[in-house]
């Protein structure tokens, strides 16, 4: 086997959104989407979609990245209109490709190349859509016979039907071109790479592979293989794909592999992808030619792998197949998998494709290296979609580039990670920032791709010989990697209703058009271009349908002379500027925010600052005092950071407890680094001169109703929240005891999520220590106005900071009446730090007054983009361009003109409405007859025929023992329509679950439909699904009937004492004297687990201990559950499903006054 390294040296492409290797890169960076609304001009919605999955001959997802903007010169490359018209587009978009490649590898027009030994393999299936298109021209006799036959049932005249036959065919025929000399080759996909060779006089060989959703990467092996082999010097290889059609759009959809939602890859949520196109090619060389040449290597291939999945499914993947092409690959490479630090995946975002190859890597990397740090796994994908033929090669590029710049890129499409993600075992991450390669590893990585028909493909590629490493990520990278936003900000201003109005208007022509990206290129035109006209708007929208929707709105309330709104729900802000809009600042105190890595610090290099300087506690209980305090004022700080270096400065502010430290900052007193010390300091003692013990509760009442609940209870007040949200505070018991007396009369009461009961005598200790400490700070008076929480209204300038910080540690918060005072006047209120707990109480103490939180701790850039735009409609000197600072901001089309491939087949004339049949109704001649009664048959027999029907074998072939999947080859959604059948011709509720049931025997298969129908007719169905629950998990209730208890059996004759460990808890009651009474009621061995009254999450570990020891025991040992209530039910039921050998008993108590031999008589 040849060691012989193949350079990367030119790269040329053209996919949606990107049009050169730089401008992919920076995609990959900035983490833009190019997914659009699927054009009409290439497939109508009206004609093709259905939110139906069902529906026959339609698609359900609402999303593509298409190319934008392409235009083939003909003119340039000598291209006659009539081949260019006949010839199917993926030929000139690959020439065009190719071309590019070979300019950026030093071979502009081809000039320099030895073409005696230039080779050019293209990875493409089934050419294109155009040219299959283009064959409803000849289909016309099939038109006309059919059109012909229809006319004469309805009684037309032969010389009118003639007539209107002659008239239709002009009209049917004239999209398509007419058949000629040009047109047999230019509908074949091997001339595609004939093309190129054609037109660059290569003599190397050139010809087209097909592997499906793997043919550009299959391309690249089979090209690497002809250099090492010697057979070629320089070869093109990559693909081409534009076939956005209904032949693959609704295949794909009747497999289900469509996203119905957000295409997420790598995702707890993955769902199915959305289809992409466009073509990527590479040049390459055995790079000890390209190093003697003095050629730029951007990567060199060391590797590669080819296997298929057997036996497998056609169209699903296999993880043992996928291990057999690394395997393959790296054993070439002659360096391990264990090795590679980034991964770029197939990545198709379906549930069964992303776990596979999850499986597949993890896998491989645990058997090379058990000890091998995680590597990162990432997919282009997640960018411009799935491009089928052309996704091989656009997933090496993105993994060349990263190479070349030594930078492991952070995912798009990526939110919560996949389980085979996660936990101690994972050996892939799905990485969030770029990152440089680990400075002990090599610069190496992996790239698979994979297709229909079982074939599996892997490259590994290296740093080329002799670059220098990097150390750190470049500054522009970092940039780009922050300027992500999944929101964005879209500003408009008139010099009246009518101006705005128009505006509105033009983007509402512009914006269903626009693909995900360029809604970022949309805000950035329009804050660049933004005048000071009186009226403004503002919209807040996370995508184009978002903004489209929201854009409608506001012409809504334009045209009904609506001059100012503020709706924060519906992301739209409008008003008349003033001339000083007043603005006032709420900072909030312990028990804000969830201690999350929001948005705002990923996005602004001013927040980070903040958190990284504060040297926050990461990860463990972040309630914690001592923890909490610093981190909500941090998260404070940095939201004010953020405001202010957009131009967003208050004139008061409030804060809640422990925000009144931030206000003080704020106003003046003391500096950033004081407060983040003080903050420590505070949070420091408070954790540890507190008396423990205590707790504290909101109730919804007034201050007056909750002295009168907590009459005779060792509580205080707290807090004044709000008219009717006030504060307790004090031990436990206490608090505890007044939220039982709260319930019973109906009054809402929750206890807090705070480690101390904090404004309370159990705190004054630690108002001692503060007061100590404070002396080591210095304090300037205050040159701001603030409204105090101790005092309830606005702070004396003379009032001595430390006196006011000892005391409000003791004293109750007085919110209600100090931030009544604060915002009296505000025309904006804004919630300043993690959280929006002081949003919701303004609400009930000022309703009329606009108030929004920034919520440092949120995802979502969306909440501090509210603030944003409702401070720029009311006035406010906003830096607008500082939102787009460092981001990837694209040019629109000055005129919002965007051209798309169209599709002959849509140059028809749109139809009435009243001449489309309803959905449905069609006859479908090619649907699947339905299923005969059952005559009889049992569920297995039914079962059997049907299946065997429909792949058309002999019934005596298919039995018990076949798999639909592995010996059918059945997909799972067919798998699913066989079970409906089968549930119908037996008279029985089609059940809800069927897609689950596709890798069971078919005998096995017919036990779950019998389980199944039971319980769907005993009161389960399809309209008791929950939403995020799986389709076959059922909502129950337990109802508890009393019966009389079940005699006790005589004891065996001198029966031998049982063995019964216990699992329980130090102390329990019931434990030892149950032991004792089931050990000597001669029913032999067991295992009891013995659970306290209040059970949670640290006594799970008692349930798997008890498991295990049950399951360890000889056979017929029993288990038995003694609980409270609920408890281990859903284990011990779980248990005895996977074990029906083990007997389990569980015994629910309804009062702990129960005996040992109350229970002992129960099992």
């Amino acid at each position: 086997m040849s060691n012989e390294r193949i350079a990367i040296i030119g790269i040329g492409l053209r996919y949606p959104d990107a049009n050169s290797a730089d401008e992919l890169w920076e995609n990959v960076l900035s983490g833009r989407r190019a997914f659009r609304k699927l054009p009409d001009e290439r497939m109508n919605s009206a004609d093709y979609w259905s939110a139906d999955r069902s529906a026959p001959d339609r698609f359900y997802a609402t999303k593509a990245a298409v190319l934008r903007d392409f235009e083939f010169d003909r003119v340039k490359y000598s291209v006659a209109g009539s081949t260019y018209r006949s010839t199917d587009l993926t030929h000139w978009l690959a020439l065009d490709v190719a071309a590019e490649a070979l300019a950026d590898a030093g071979f502009p027009d081809g000039s320099g190349l030895p073409k005696q030994a230039t080779g050019v393999v293209v990875g493409n299936s089934l050419t294109g859509e155009f040219s299959r298109a283009n064959i409803m021209r000849l289909r016309w006799p099939y038109v006309r016979r059919t059109v012909a036959a229809a006319l004469a049932d309805q009684g037309w005249a032969d010389e009118d039907t003639a007539a209107f036959l002659t008239s239709l065919e002009g009209r049917y025929k004239a999209p398509f071109p007419a058949i000629g000399e040009d047109t047999l080759a230019g509908g074949l996909s091997n001339t595609i790479a004939g093309r190129i060779c054609n037109h660059f006089d290569l003599r190397g060989g050139g010809y087209t592979v097909d592997g499906a959703c793997s043919s550009s990467l299959l391309s690249v092996v089979t090209a690497a293989k002809a250099l090492a082999d010697g057979d070629l010097d320089v070869a093109v290889a990559g693909g081409v794909d534009l076939s956005i059609d209904p032949f693959e759009v609704i295949g794909f959809a009747k497999t289900g592999a469509l996203a119905t939602g957000e295409m997420k890859v790598y995702d707890k949520d993955s769902n199915g992808f959305w289809p992409g196109e466009g073509s990527g090619m590479i040049v390459l060389m055995r790079e000890r030619d390209a190093l003697e040449q003095g050629r730029r290597i951007y990567a060199t291939i060391a590797g590669w792998g080819v296997s298929s999945d057997g036996k497998g499914g056609i169209t699903r993947p296999e993880a043992g197949g996928h291990r057999l092409a690394l395997s393959r690959a790296y054993q070439r490479a002659g360096y391990g998998v264990e090795t590679v630090s980034y991964f770029e995946g197939h990545g198709t975002g379906t549930a069964l494709g992303d776990a596979t190859e999850i499986e597949a890597l993890s896998s491989a990397r645990r058997a090379a290296d058990p000890t091998a740090r995680p590597a990162a796994l990432g997919t282009i994908k997640g960018n411009f979609g799935h491009t089928k033929a052309a996704a091989g090669v656009a997933g090496l590029i993105k993994a060349t580039l990263a190479v070349h710049h030594q930078v492991i890129p952070p995912a798009t499409g990526h939110y919560d990670p996949h389980p085979g993600l996660l936990g101690d075992a994972a050996t892939m991450y799905v990485p969030r920032e770029a990152e440089t390669w680990p400075a002990d590893q090599p610069v190496r990585a992996g790239v698979s791709a994979m297709g229909f028909g079982g074939i599996n493909t892997h490259i590994t590629v290296s740093q080329a010989t002799g670059a220098a490493r990097r150390a750190t990520v470049d500054d522009r990278t970092v940039r780009l990697v922050a300027g992500r936003q999944d929101a964005e900000l879209l500003l408009l201003a008139g010099q009246g209703p009518a101006e705005l109005r128009e505006e509105v208007d033009r983007l509402l022509d512009l914006t269903p058009k626009l693909a995900q990206a360029e809604l970022a290129d949309l805000a950035g035109t329009l804050a660049d271009r933004l005048t000071d006209g009186p009226i403004r708007a503002a919209v807040v929208a996370t995508n184009p349908d978002d903004a489209t929707r929201a854009l409608g709105r506001l012409r809504e309330l334009l045209d009904a002379g609506v001059q100012e709104a503020f709706s924060a729900g519906e992301g739209i802000f409008l008003a008349r500027t003033r001339t000083a809009p007043r603005i006032a600042y709420l900072f909030p105190g312990q028990g804000s925010g969830r201690g999350a890595v929001g948005a705002i610090r990923r996005r602004f290099a001013a927040a980070e600052e903040v958190f990284r300087g504060a040297g926050l506690t990461a990860g463990g209980d972040q309630v914690a005092t001592q923890v909490a305090q610093p981190r909500i004022v941090a998260g404070s700080l940095a939201a004010l950071r953020v405001l202010d270096g957009l131009g967003i400065q208050a004139d008061t502010a409030v804060g809640h407890s422990l925000g009144e430290l931030t206000a003080l900052h704020w106003a003046g007193t003391m500096s950033e680094e004081q407060v983040l010390r003080l903050a420590g300091i505070r949070g420091q003692v408070m954790a540890e001169a507190s008396r423990g013990g205590g707790a504290m509760a909101g109730l919804a009442a007034t201050v007056d109703e909750v002295a009168r609940l907590s009459a005779g209870q060792d509580v205080v007040v707290a807090g004044h929240n709000g008219p009717r949200q006030t504060v307790i505070s004090g031990p436990a018991e206490a608090v505890d005891a007044v939220c039982r007396k709260a319930a019973a009369e109906g009054v809402t009461a929750t206890r807090l999520n705070v480690s101390h009961a904090f404004h309370s005598p159990l705190v004054e200790p630690a108002a001692i220590a503060l007061s100590e400490r404070l002396a080591e700070l210095d304090f300037e008076a205050p040159v701001r106005t603030i409204a105090s929480t101790v005092s309830g209204g606005p702070l004396d300038p003379a009032t001595d900071v430390r006196e006011l910080l000892r005391d409000q540690v003791l004293l109750p918060v007085r919110f209600h009446e100090a931030a009544a005072s604060a915002v009296a006047d505000a025309d904006l209120v804004v919630e300043v730090g993690p959280g929006r707990v002081l949003s919701g109480l303004l609400a009930e103490i000022a309703p009329d007054r606009t108030v929004l939180a920034v919520d440092t701790d949120s995802p979502t850039l969306g909440t501090l983009l509210r603030v944003v735009g409702a401070a720029f409609v009311l006035g406010a000197p906003v830096r607008t361009r500082e939102l787009f600072a460092d981001r990837l901001i694209r040019p629109l089309p000055a005129d919002g003109e965007m051209t798309f491939l169209a599709s002959p087949c849509e140059a028809a004339p749109a139809i009435a409405p009243e001449l489309v049949a309803q959905e449905g109704t069609e006859a479908d001649t090619a649907a699947q007859p339905a299923a005969e009664g059952a005559d009889g048959a049992s569920t297995l027999e039914l079962l059997c025929r049907l299946a065997a029907e429909r792949v058309e074998l002999p019934q005596d072939s298919v039995t018990a023992h076949t798999h639909p999947m592995d010996d059918l080859h059945l997909s799972s959604i067919t798998v699913g329509q066989i079970v409906n059948d089968v549930t119908r011709a037996l008279g029985r509720p089609v059940l809800s679950a069927t897609t689950n049931f596709a890798t069971v025997s078919l005998g096995e298969l017919a036990e779950l439909i019998d389980q199944l129908s039971e319980t769907e007719q005993d009161g389960g169905g399809a309209d008791a699904e929950v939403p995020g629950v799986g389709p076959w998990v059922r909502p129950f209730a337990v109802e508890h009937v009393e019966a009389a208890a079940a005699p006790r059996p005589a004891a065996a004759p001198q029966a031998p004492a049982g063995h019964w460990p216990v699992f329980t808890t130090p102390g329990h009651p019931l434990a030892e004297p149950l032991r004792a009474a089931l050990a000597g009621a001669g029913i032999g061995d067991g295992v009891l687990l013995c659970l306290p009254g209040e059970c949670g999450t640290p006594e799970t570990a008692m349930f798997l201990d008890a498991g295990r020891a049950v399951l360890a025991a000889p056979a017929g040992t029993r288990l038995v559950v003694v609980q409270h209530r609920y408890g281990a039910s859903g284990f011990a039921k779980t248990l005895h499903l996977e074990h029906p050998g083990v007997p389990v008993t569980i015994v629910e108590l309804d009062r702990p006054a129960l005996t040992g031999e109350d229970v002992d008589e129960s099992v």
